[in-house]
């Protein structure tokens, strides 16, 4: 690799020198209209080598920035919830952020300037691990060029490097920055607008209270620009993205008056508290301190140079807002002068409502449940298949809507549900419909591990062609209701074995269908939890619970035999950043009601210690 840069340097060097020498003779044959050997003009032969230097800089700066990131480490995060902040490779100001999500969508933030590109490109290979990198959402905060102009050169010149689905912004009119004086604006505007011609079905254009979902990424715009503001800062969207566990704030260049406004329009709301706050303006003369108060950020992302940082010119307001920083206890300030940084995001602690006896009052659970202090909720459907069940009744749609809405008041979420039966249940279009009406994402089916007959299926082959081929008949409905199927490894032959799970997923190939480790199964079976490592896919999910190795008990972990500080070293290794969906749920079952609260706040606990034992 070192010989390969150094021969495109010396190459480079040469033409760039001999590039001057080509020039006159080209001047002197245009003069005297002469032609060169095939009968093009020197200016050609010119032209073609100052496009060869070109391409070979290129290649150059392309090569310089795979080794950089090499060196860099940069993880594959791919199918995991994190958020990168890219550095400045030009040690200037400028936002550049990568999100991927455990559903497998990347969304970018801005990018920087122009120069920033061919970094930006490397970088969003090292973390998406794909040769041709795709964009499923790209948002532009604002027009001003160390924000967008790296997905104007993506757009215009490197479709065949990166591709995208959307573009998210909202520009005001570039004949009112014209009015204004605001040059960079009406350049910035008029030069989208120009740009977006190639791509107009892909331009999104966001309004102040849009809520909407990019895989597991749930967006909520709280302001979009309103031109009583002169300054094209103050034009910054701002938006808040859940994700996981965890809630981002991405401010753009907002200033005071953008910031008080957000404040006002959303104030009780809750929205604008943010576990992490992308520091409005680069962390100077941004909003204000009410600002960063309300959000209460336990990490702040700096896109940051080093300059703005220490205040070296003397006329910025960065030592003032770390100052704020530091007396309101921000835990972490990640900058980007320090160099590019993956942050994953907080894993959810989700319990099964199969805690609670068949037909328990599904709302009274929400109710307890959001009390105790669990993030989410996974509805056991598989609890309500009895008779004068409301999930088997013709308004079921409607009671899941108003389960819902229950958790919606209550302030807590579905995340996932467990279906009924198998892959070929008569209740799994239903669920998948029910699923989504509770505004689960992840729908967990066993798969089938048995013949007609009753008989165990051992064979791995048959066993993936039964189930891939059960799977595929669900998937345009799992799409159209954005309901992400989960297989698990269960009990019974091939289904006991966590690896082929994993090559069901492979087999299937569906954006729709995924796989659920459940731990407490697998130790059942005697595959300890470092089978994970063995495994083909990364699972989307976790099912986890405890046994003494002899059955399916389902205890909290702990009242077991599991390793688990091999299972959250294992977590750790793979790096999962998915949900803790808790399974452990004979022993709240079993109990008396009065007891449930005091056994379900002991899974809290232990969930809460496993999860920071992942991170």
């Amino acid at each position: 690799m070192k010989r390969m840069l150094l021969f495109i340097l010396v190459l480079v060097l040469t033409l760039a020198l001999a590039a001057p020498a080509f020039a006159a003779p080209a001047q002197t044959a245009s003069a005297g209209d002469a032609k060169g050997i095939d009968g093009s003009s020197g200016k050609d032969f010119l032209s073609f080598f100052r496009d060869l230097i070109a391409k070979i800089k290129s290649l150059f700066t392309q090569l310089k920035y795979y080794i950089a990131i090499k060196k860099e480490k940069v993880p594959n995060t791919m199918n995991q919830n994190a958020i990168h902040m890219l550095q400045s490779v030009e040690n200037t100001i400028g936002d550049s952020f990568i999100i991927t999500t455990e559903d497998g969508k990347v969304i970018a933030v801005d990018g920087g300037h122009t120069a920033e590109t061919d970094y930006f490109i490397q970088y969003l290979k090292a973390v998406t691990g794909q040769r041709i990198p795709h964009v499923d959402a790209w948002f532009l905060s604002h027009p001003h060029n160390d924000h967008v102009q790296v997905f104007y050169e993506v757009a215009e010149n490197r479709t065949r490097q990166v591709t995208f689905d959307k573009v998210m912004l909202n520009y005001v009119p570039c004949e009112l920055y014209e009015s204004r004086s605001q040059q960079e604006g009406m350049e910035m505007v008029s030069e989208f607008n120009r740009i977006s011609k190639a791509f107009p079905e892909k331009v999104q254009i966001l309004n102040t209270g849009d809520t909407f979902n990019i895989g597991a990424a749930k967006i909520t715009v709280l302001y979009t620009p309103d031109t009583s503001f002169v300054d094209v800062n103050e034009h910054s969207v701002i938006f808040r993205m859940d994700l996981g566990g965890t809630s981002i704030m991405f401010t753009g260049d907002a200033q005071v008056n953008a910031g008080n406004k957000t404040l006002a329009d959303w104030a009780g709301t809750g929205l604008v508290d943010c576990d992490i706050c992308k520091m409005a303006h680069h962390g100077q003369d941004g909003v204000d301190r009410n600002f960063y108060e309300a959000v209460s950020p336990e990490i702040c992302l700096w896109p940051t140079p080093t300059w703005v940082w220490d205040n070296t010119n003397g006329n910025l307001k960065t030592l003032e807002v770390r100052a704020w920083m530091e007396e309101l206890g921000v835990e972490k300030n990640y900058k980007a002068f320090e160099g590019s940084v993956a942050v994953g995001m907080q894993p959810r602690i989700v319990t099964t409502t199969d805690v609670f006896e068949e037909g328990y009052d599904a709302k009274k659970a929400v109710d307890r449940l959001a009390a105790l202090g669990y993030d989410g909720i996974d509805m056991g459907f598989d609890y309500w298949t009895f008779d004068g069940s409301p999930f088997l009744s013709d308004d079921y749609l409607a009671w899941a809507q108003g389960l819902k809405a229950r958790a919606d008041e209550k302030g807590i979420v579905y995340t996932h549900a467990h279906a009924p039966g198998e892959a070929d249940s008569e209740y799994l279009g239903r669920t998948i419909e029910a699923t989504a009406a509770i505004g689960a994402r992840y729908l967990v089916v066993h798969p089938i591990w048995h013949d007609k007959n009753g008989n165990v299926i051992k064979s791995k082959l048959r066993f993936l062609q039964i189930n891939a081929d059960a799977i595929k008949k669900w998937l345009p409905k799992a799409e159209e209701s954005g309901v992400v199927l989960l297989s698990e490894n269960i009990l019974w032959g091939a289904s006991s074995d966590p690896r082929i799970i994993a090559e069901l997923v492979e087999k299937v190939d569906s954006d729709w269908f995924g796989w659920c480790f459940d731990v407490g199964h697998a130790w059942s079976c005697s595959y300890a939890p470092d089978v994970l490592k063995d495994c083909a896919v990364m699972p989307m999910s976790l099912h986890i619970q405890d046994n003494d190795g002899s059955g399916d008990q389902h205890l909290i972990p702990g009242d077991g035999t599991i390793d688990w500080a091999l299972f959250t070293q294992t977590l750790r290794e793979i790096g999962y950043l998915g949900d803790c969906v808790m399974e452990a749920h004979h022993q709240s079952l079993e109990a008396p009601d009065e007891e449930r609260d005091a056994i379900l706040s002991r899974l809290l606990e232990t969930a809460q210690t496993i999860r920071d034992r992942m991170r």
